[in-house]
């Protein structure tokens, strides 16, 4: 009797070893993918940024000469354009800060935490669960053998 019970707290224990370490590993297999949807993101903003940049720098020449040629004089052209970019600053500054702060919020906690995923505390439950099953049955089992015994 005390044998089974010198084994089952061994058991326990070896049971919450291995609780820690899974639990370890789950969260640097977390950490790794939140790391890695973050750093696509990354990627993703710096490529479609720049080519961004480039389509509307060309652009921006481009109505720029048109607008100069259109009231014979190439500076009125860029200065309107410039204008309307500083106006648009200006409105970025005054409205759009809450705006951009609002959309990132919710994309990258979007990337952070998926719903698939299985809360520790439910994973530990499942867990707890499955050991006191497998309790339930080695005490059944031996409950019959001493039956026999």
């Amino acid at each position: 009797m005390f044998k089974n019970l010198s084994d089952s707290l061994n058991n326990v224990s070896d049971r919450f070893e291995d609780f820690g370490l899974s639990t370890m590993e789950y969260y640097k297999l977390r950490l790794f993918k939140s790391s890695m949807k973050g750093a696509i993101s990354l990627v993703n903003l710096l490529v479609y940024g720049s080519l961004s940049l480039f389509v509307m720098v060309f652009l921006s020449m481009g109505v720029a000469m048109w607008l100069g040629t259109f009231f014979e004089h190439a500076f009125v052209g860029f200065l309107i354009v410039g204008g309307f970019y500083g106006i648009l600053l200006i409105f970025m500054f005054l409205f759009g800060r809450k705006i951009i702060a609002r959309k990132m919020l919710l994309e990258f906690s979007g990337l952070l935490y998926d719903e698939d995923d299985v809360e520790p505390k439910e994973a530990a439950r499942r867990e707890v669960a499955e050991f006191v099953a497998s309790k339930k049955n080695e005490i059944l089992n031996v409950d019959e053998v001493e039956k026999f015994l």
